[in-house]
């Protein structure tokens, strides 16, 4: 019995010789407090920036990270973007991270995206990608003036700008060159069926998207604007007149109605009066069925109804106004070219 005791405490240490029992040195690595290593920024927003920046790190490759942002372009030096900020997280710990960009200074976005470095206070780096997306609004690009024949006169010469109006029970739709003949040289919406319109996103609430920006009304070839006055005796531009001559603002609202400022108001304070965009379709306004075939922008006006028996033209095209349209053509998603210079 003896004996066999003794076999079986020789093969117990044995059994742990072979099983290294006895202690060696493991290959485990040091335990390193986080915040020494941290390198990620909580915030990072550039000028016209629209929404907050989707910042990413690579699980892969712990030295690169990736930052994207919505940018509203127009105006913008791509070649010169201001940080507004970069943040991180308790920036007044010891631990904060550095980075070789701080608010202030500009990074260059020709190329389609810039980088710069964040070090961690263990010296540990990484490498950020910050690129963009254009933030964009449908309204924005260039329209030319796409004119129709008459609507009461099919050999009247062709307008783009379309007139509702009339008492009540006596509504009339007409083109303003229906009846040319009110029309003399330097008034008629002729003179600027060869202009191009011209709409600018330059601004947009970053929490709502709300968006504003200018418009430039572009002179045709003749250099001339309409001068909207009836007969050379009713002056009618309050009406007829859709956006103004050279440059102006515009601001959007909720529902999409375009608000319409003075080029000077850079604050948008004081609005002139609102149109409405509208897409291709059939609508109907005061009664009247109008089919905008690629794109219009139309004015709705409230005046008091005047009414005289005599039936003159005077009823719909002077008294009694209640919607003027000029029926566009959108030619380009992008502002003609040379719209900062009128805005300057």
């Amino acid at each position: 019995m003896i004996k066999r005791l003794q076999s079986c405490v020789l093969m117990f240490f044995a059994v742990c010789s072979l099983m290294s029992c006895s202690e060696t040195e493991r290959n485990v690595e040091p335990l390193v407090d986080p915040w020494t290593r941290e390198r990620t920024p909580v915030n990072f927003r550039l000028e016209s920036q629209i929404g907050s920046a989707v910042i990413k790190n690579d699980w892969r490759n712990d030295g690169v990270g990736s930052i994207h942002v919505s940018l509203i372009t127009g105006g913008l030096d791509m070649s010169r973007v201001k940080i507004n900020k970069i943040d991180f997280e308790f920036p007044e710990s010891e631990y904060c991270p550095k980075a070789s960009v701080q608010a202030g200074d500009f990074i260059d976005l020709s190329s389609g995206s810039a980088q710069f470095t964040v070090t961690a206070y263990n010296g540990e780096t990484r490498v950020y990608t910050v690129d963009y997306e254009q933030f964009t609004d449908p309204l924005e690009g260039t329209y030319v003036h796409a004119p129709i024949p008459g609507i009461l006169d099919g050999s009247a010469p062709q307008s783009s700008m379309v007139i509702i109006g009339g008492w009540t029970d006596a509504i009339v739709m007409s083109t303003d060159m229906d009846k040319s003949w009110h029309w003399g040289e330097g008034y008629t919406h002729n003179d600027e069926m060869d202009n191009t319109l011209s709409f600018m996103l330059t601004d947009a609430d970053p929490e709502t998207g709300l968006t504003r920006g200018t418009t430039v009304n572009f002179a045709g070839d003749n250099g001339a604007y309409a001068n909207y006055v009836y007969n050379n005796t009713y002056d009618v531009n309050a009406f007829y007149r859709i956006f103004p001559t050279g440059a102006s603002r515009w601001a959007k609202d909720a529902d999409g109605n375009i608000h319409v400022y003075a080029a000077d108001d850079t604050d948008y304070a004081n609005e002139l009066y609102v149109v409405t965009y509208l897409s291709a379709g059939t609508y109907t306004f005061s009664t009247k069925d109008i089919t905008i075939e690629d794109c219009a922008f139309m004015r709705e006006h409230v005046t008091e109804e005047v009414i005289d028996w005599n039936w003159p033209d005077t009823r719909w095209m002077v008294d009694n106004i209640r919607n003027t349209f000029w029926l566009m053509h959108k030619s380009s998603d992008a502002p003609a070219e040379g719209h900062n210079d009128m805005i300057k």
